[in-house]
């Protein structure tokens, strides 16, 4: 018979395998360290996104719209919530390159910033970037030397730190994009210095379309006003020329814009007498081509009048200086032939010497008399009138500037000399003459651009 050993009736003690349990702690741990890095990679790549489609963002801004004060405003608002700053501002380099404009400045003290700051050129964070066109990260200002707080005590704010990057179009640095005072705990990072610098060439692109664009549209209007007063001063000249027996005429003006300072008028003052003028009107453009209108307007009011040449200038010069604020003045040649006695009485304002080619004579005289100061500028001024016998045959020749002055290649002008000898060797009438002196000064300035106007007027006595 056996019997079994009261040892080895007992159960064996359990084993709680201390192996088992440190490896599943570890392997606990390990998950945990796994899913920590997944969120922080889920983190990463939605702070990716979100700054993708702050890009995104702002590009379709820039497609929508192509005013720039609402282009810039709205992309500074994306750009302060997406680096979560307190504030931000864009600045521009101004035409002398020596000064940051605030053109937008968004946060508490922006619209003080715009109005009573503006930054220097190398002084400060914004000038040091605008100057070197590099971006910048001071997280705290205080241990930079290039910040100045002269912004800060003017509007009793605190600036703690700054991201500032360069605005730069074409390789050219035009103004500097400004983020102020992080409101995260770790305050502006590397990325956001990354982000920020994309943001900053959206906005260099925003800037010149919009640019452009208004360039277009204010070379559109221009052209428009051109035209305008272009039509305006066309509809002010003479189309056609009085019939008086005894004399013909013919007249011709090239602007050297779309509108110009010349102008020309033929007029029949009754009993056989008829008056020509010409002028020439500082300046160009519309405002020139309007008081053009003005200063013709005026002439024909005091020639109807039929007095004498000198006292129509006189009246003409004092109603042009009653009114005039603009600055300019008018230099004009004005004369009166009297078919019946034959004479010729003429009187100058300033203006280029009236050319005569006498019908028994070769050489072109200068009736060069006293040129008097030019209409509206001195009043009370004095203008002379000079009388002197005309024949048949005799031919007048009126210009402007633009014609003697016209200049070549070489920079040289086409000069009095030069008028002088091609009308000595013509025999045309009026219309003739002028498209000839019109013709030899186009072809002496070919290949060089106009930059006056060509006014001439000639008339045939007989």
């Amino acid at each position: 018979m056996c019997t079994s050993s009261p040892v080895s009736a007992r159960k064996a003690p359990i084993n709680l395998g201390h192996d088992t349990m440190d490896t599943d702690a570890a392997a606990i741990k390990d998950r945990i360290a796994e899913l920590g890095a997944l969120q922080d990679q889920l983190h990463l790549a939605t702070h990716k996104i979100t700054n993708l489609s702050a890009l995104v963002e702002i590009s379709k801004i820039i497609n929508s719209t192509l005013d720039l004060d609402t282009l810039l405003n709205m992309i500074m608002e994306i750009i302060k919530q997406v680096l979560n700053a307190e504030s931000g501002s864009l600045m521009l380099i101004d035409e002398r390159g020596d000064e940051l404009l605030y053109r937008v400045a968004i946060g508490e003290k922006g619209k003080q910033l715009k109005e009573k700051h503006r930054q220097k050129m190398g002084l400060g964070i914004a000038g040091w970037v605008a100057t070197h066109g590099e971006p910048l990260l001071v997280p705290d200002v205080t241990k930079d030397k290039r910040f100045d707080p002269t912004a800060d005590a003017l509007l009793r704010q605190t600036t703690r730190s700054i991201l500032c990057v360069p605005l730069q179009s074409q390789g050219k640095t035009i103004g500097v994009l400004e983020a102020i005072n992080s409101r995260s705990a770790v305050g502006f990072s590397q990325d956001d210095l990354a982000l920020f610098t994309a943001f900053a060439s959206q906005a260099a692109v925003a800037i010149e379309s919009a640019r452009l664009h208004a360039r277009l549209l204010e070379k559109q209007r221009i052209e428009q006003e051109l035209e305008i007063a272009h039509q305006i001063q066309q509809n002010f000249l003479p189309s056609s020329f009085p019939k008086i027996p005894g004399v013909h005429c013919y007249a011709k003006t090239i602007p050297a814009w779309e509108t110009g300072g010349d102008f020309f008028d033929v007029m029949d003052l009754g009993q056989g007498r008829i008056g020509a003028v010409v002028g020439d009107v500082s300046g160009k453009g519309v405002p020139a081509a309007l008081y053009m209108v003005k200063a013709l307007s005026e002439f024909r009011f005091r020639a109807s009048y039929a007095m004498g040449v000198d006292k129509v200038l006189e009246a003409l010069n004092r109603s042009l200086l009653e009114h005039n604020t603009s600055g300019m003045f008018v230099t004009l040649i004005y004369l009166i032939i009297d078919t019946a006695a034959r004479t010729l009485s003429y009187g100058s304002a300033g203006h280029l010497p009236i050319m005569l080619k006498r019908a028994t004579a070769a050489a072109v005289e200068l009736l060069d008399s006293a040129r008097c100061v030019p209409l509206g500028i001195t009043p009370g001024a004095p203008y002379l009138m000079n009388t002197m016998p005309i024949e048949k045959g005799d031919l007048l020749f009126l210009y402007t500037d633009g014609i003697i002055e016209a200049r070549n290649r070489k920079g040289q002008e086409f000069e009095m000399q030069r008028l002088r000898q091609l009308l000595s060797r013509n025999t045309a009438g009026p219309q003739a003459t002028v498209r000839r002196v019109m013709a030899r000064v186009a072809a002496f300035s070919k290949g060089t651009p106009q930059h006056d106007d060509l006014t001439a007027m000639a008339i045939r006595i007989g």
